[in-house]
């Protein structure tokens, strides 16, 4: 073997043994606290983007833009539906799903669909409402949200959400929602679905909603999860660039 063969093998050991020393020191650390610690940040998040660009990104985009079309969310705008976007949220989503019929997934929001005319044995405790009550919700959540709404149909809104319509039991009487669950702020005009519309939110109220995100713990190793998700964690914090920047041309 020459020199210079020699020398690069014993460079590719380095590096594998190096890797592997940060890979568990990363399985080790507390998740949350990774952000702050500048080696292992690094050194997951570039390995973490790798990850999502081939697990993550035919859904939600390689920057993490997600698509209203379709009720993928975005993954830029420090805006959670589950947890409160720490690592170890954005962990334990990219292991077990959302509705993934996984036993550990976040399984218990789900939109039922207020405008059907008989509601199904599994929703048998949720009313039918018709498209004026529907109307009136639609009117409540946007004098909720600061903008233009009627004010009667928003005063017989506010009746439903928090009574006979049963809103209040997800979305809490204050429609701030609870991440614990999965159910969304209905108040801060942040929408999973469309454009936050009259019309998008009618459709949400009528026909309901409630989207699949896949478990990866059988796909992807515990450390490439951790690492999807400080890659993910940083897409939301500005101040940690998700992604290199080319110096030169």
């Amino acid at each position: 073997m020459s020199l210079l063969a020699a020398a690069s093998a014993c460079l590719v050991v380095a590096v594998l043994i190096q890797s592997s020393r940060l890979e568990g020191r990363l399985l080790r650390a507390d998740p949350d606290t990774i952000p702050t610690q500048s080696a292992l940040k690094d050194f997951a998040q570039g390995r973490g983007e790798r990850l999502f660009d081939a697990y993550c990104a035919s859904c939600h985009g390689l920057e993490g833009q997600g698509d209203p079309t379709r009720g993928v969310p975005i993954l830029s705008d420090g805006d959670w539906l589950y947890g409160t976007g720490l690592v170890s949220d954005i962990e334990q989503v990219v292991k077990y799903g959302i509705r993934s019929y996984n036993p550990k997934a976040w399984n218990l929001a789900i939109m039922p669909a207020y405008g059907t005319a008989t509601p199904s044995a599994r929703d048998s405790k949720i009313p039918s409402l018709s498209p004026g009550n529907i109307r009136d919700l639609v009117e409540f959540l946007f004098h909720e949200q600061g903008r233009s709404a009627d004010p009667a149909a928003a005063v017989r809104g506010a009746v439903l959400f928090t009574g006979a319509g049963g809103c209040y039991d997800c979305h809490a009487t204050d429609a701030k929602g609870d991440s614990a669950i999965g159910a969304p702020n209905l108040t801060d005009g942040i929408t999973l679905y469309g454009d936050g519309s009259r019309e998008s939110l009618a459709l949400s109220i009528t026909y309901g909603r409630h989207g699949i995100c896949p478990a990866w713990a059988a796909r992807i190793s515990p450390a490439g999860i951790r690492e999807v998700a400080v890659f993910v964690y940083s897409l939301s914090h500005p101040s940690v660039p998700a992604r290199a920047v080319a110096v030169g041309g």
